[in-house]
């Protein structure tokens, strides 16, 4: 056992108080729409630490683990790349805009507005199927960091009952049921709800442990770790990696590509997307949201590289042996890899820190479950079940089925778990099974919200490419290991095969252009209750950004100050990249670097902590206050009708 007596007391406190907050927080749901997305009514603070915790599972950490003890941090300089791109997506609101315009619960909802209700259900269909075998393994990888990392058994007995239980299968089923307690009580309110307040606790906890790395372990010491690396696959040097395998240049310009094309196709966490009161909410929920993962990014980096420096130099040869001996016991050699910076760091870390770091994981691993719960089994009754049936649900029919829906969603990852034998680096899974839909949606999604041209056949197409390329993303890395392309290459194939493919056969079989504006409720087609606006611009900087008239001073302030300092970022990568080819850099220069880098977000990361969590509660008391004076209208729940949701119409005629 890894955890002592005070470790164990922090996580069952924790844990505790979860439990009254989630109980507190559900008498407030109501209704359908409070079910499936809070009734629209959160601020930007709370949609921002809530969403961060429930995009951000142990399985995002085990990935990140894996890939920076493998290659250093080179992937985070290629990250540079995408800085543009990732503020013109922010700022201009890039889809996420118009699909909070169009008042959809669900994407699939909006397919069937754009496209017809068949193409809702072949969509949400295809959405759910690569959602849950996505989230398949989530459970697995998460109680095997729960098994390693606090030294646990392989079984175990419970007094009185003469049988060996399996320590794996158990701990998947407490954390799935816990999480299922969450989200089946209050829906979208109370996953916000607990998720913010997770949140809250996180973000002091990366700080405490990130700074105990910082301080412990000096830089020149980790730096000696570092330089082991072969030359030509540098973990300091990004310009020195060329050997560098699976996460090199090209994955991460790939991911440019994806960042473009599916900027609001994933729907892991529908729920966050469709749960802002307002459009220019959600973006600037976003604006800000930079500065709320500075001290997660530095605590997840210091612990990747610590776990990478002990099983390296020969000082720590002692925890080593200890670290390589538990390790031995793991059969499969791609769940050793995965778990050897988890083992490592549990024998260096004090007591106390391992409390903390254990509390904020099962926190990680509570509010990813539930919210990825929350998003299939929504996806499934809202975009599958319901455009099927012909009879209306009542309210308390349509929450019950939701939570049906959920169970079962709960019960599927927690058998393909136990069963599915992981034999690919998670982030290269993450690629395979989202091909499934991200392969075509971005071209569904992208057409159907900017072009009036866009047909149903065409959007089949589109969809049907992406399932092709993402079973065949599943099925050769199984057969043929080798195959000269891997998963990421073949989700490039799919995305551009599936645009063109949409363009194309949409031009051939249009026959009159989609009234966008009905459908986003703008113009003469304007709601009585709408108060967001079109972004206009007045000049390119402005132009650029989407800033207009929704955003006040403060506002302007914040956008203004997330472009300064992602254009710093960018300028450094343009001038080092400069240099590099033209006069040279050392690697005492690179290690000096991202000393500074580590430095730098981890101070910064301490006013922003504090400041989110307090913006955080004021959120948190508008939306119960809000939820406690609003007439629900039931009829809001996912339902079309003429192409509009069905919670009333809009001032003009259809």
């Amino acid at each position: 056992m890894n955890l002592s007596w005070v470790d164990w007391t922090i996580v069952g406190v924790a844990v505790v108080v979860l439990r009254f907050i989630s109980l507190s927080s559900s008498r407030h749901m109501k209704g359908v729409a409070d079910f499936l997305s809070a009734n629209r009514l959160a601020g930007r603070y709370l949609l921002t630490i809530a969403g961060q915790m429930g995009g951000t599972g142990v399985i995002s950490l085990v990935a990140l683990f894996e890939m920076y003890s493998q290659v250093g941090l080179p992937p985070i300089w290629w990250g540079f790349m995408s800085i543009p791109v990732g503020i013109v997506i922010l700022l201009s609101g890039w889809c996420y805009w118009r699909f909070r315009e169009t008042r959809a619960l669900t994407l699939a909802q909006f397919f069937e507005m754009r496209y017809n209700r068949r193409f809702r259900v072949f969509a949400g269909t295809v959405c759910w199927v690569s959602g849950i075998v996505n989230f398949g393994i989530f459970p697995a990888v998460a109680a095997r960091f729960f098994i390693y990392f606090c030294g646990l058994p392989d079984t175990f007995q419970i007094p009185g009952i003469p049988l060996n239980i399996d320590m794996f299968a158990a701990i998947m089923a407490l954390d799935l049921a816990l999480a299922l307690v969450f989200v089946t009580q209050g829906g979208q309110i109370s996953v916000m709800i607990t998720e913010f307040f997770q949140g809250m606790f996180c973000g002091f906890a990366f700080l405490t442990i990130a700074g105990y790395l910082l301080l412990q372990f000096p830089w020149a010491t980790i730096v000696t770790a570092l330089n082991t690396a072969p030359a030509d696959a540098s973990m300091l040097n990004p310009y020195k990696s060329s050997a560098a395998k699976d996460f090199n240049i090209w994955y991460f310009l790939i991911g440019i590509c994806s960042a473009i094309y599916n900027s609001m196709s994933w729907q892991g966490s529908s729920g966050f997307q469709s749960s802002a009161k307002s459009p220019h909410e959600a973006r600037m929920g976003g604006v800000i949201g930079g500065w709320r993962g500075l001290p997660l990014s530095v605590m997840v980096i210091m612990l990747s590289l610590v776990g990478f420096t002990v099983m390296t130099l020969p000082e720590f040869a002692h925890i080593k042996a200890t670290v390589s001996g538990v390790l031995s016991g793991i059969g499969n050699d791609t769940i050793r890899k995965q778990m050897t910076v988890p083992v490592a760091i549990a024998h260096v870390l004090p007591i106390g820190i391992k409390g903390l770091l254990t509390t904020a994981m099962l926190f990680f691993s509570f509010t990813c479950h539930d919210t990825y719960m929350h998003s299939w089994g929504s996806i499934f009754v809202q975009d599958v079940y319901m455009p099927l049936r012909k009879k209306v649900l009542s309210p308390e029919d349509h929450i019950r089925y939701l939570r049906y829906s959920i169970i079962g969603v709960a019960v599927f990852s927690f058998l393909f778990s136990l069963l599915f034998r992981q034999s690919t680096k998670i982030f290269f899974f993450f690629a395979g099974t989202g091909t499934i839909w991200l392969g075509g949606a971005g071209a569904v999604i992208i057409g159907g919200l900017y072009w009036r041209r866009g047909t149903a056949l065409g959007a089949y197409v589109a969809l049907a490419i992406g399932v092709v390329f993402g079973l065949a993303s599943l099925i050769i890395p199984q057969y043929w290991p080798d195959f000269f392309l891997d998963n990421q290459w073949l989700y490039l194939l799919a995305m551009l095969l599936a645009a063109l493919s949409y363009v194309v056969i949409s031009l051939l079989t249009c026959r009159e252009p989609f009234n966008l504006e009905r459908m986003l409720n703008r113009g003469a087609y304007a709601r009585q209750d709408q108060t967001a606006t079109v972004p206009e611009s007045r000049n390119i900087i402005l132009r650029l950004t989407g800033i207009n008239k929704d955003f006040t001073r403060t506002d302007r302030i914040w956008a203004l100050g997330l472009l300064t300092w992602n254009l710093v970022w960018f300028s450094t990568f343009f001038i080092v990249t400069a240099i590099h080819f033209t006069v040279g850099l050392s690697e005492s220069f690179w290690a000096s670097f991202w000393h500074f880098y580590l430095l730098l977000f981890f101070i910064i990361g301490v006013p922003a902590t504090i400041w989110f969590s307090i913006g955080g509660v004021i959120d948190v008391k508008a939306l119960f206050r809000t939820l406690d004076a609003t007439v629900r209208d039931h009829t809001d729940d996912g339902r079309v009708t003429h192409h509009h949701d069905s919670a009333g119409p809009s001032t003009a005629p259809h």
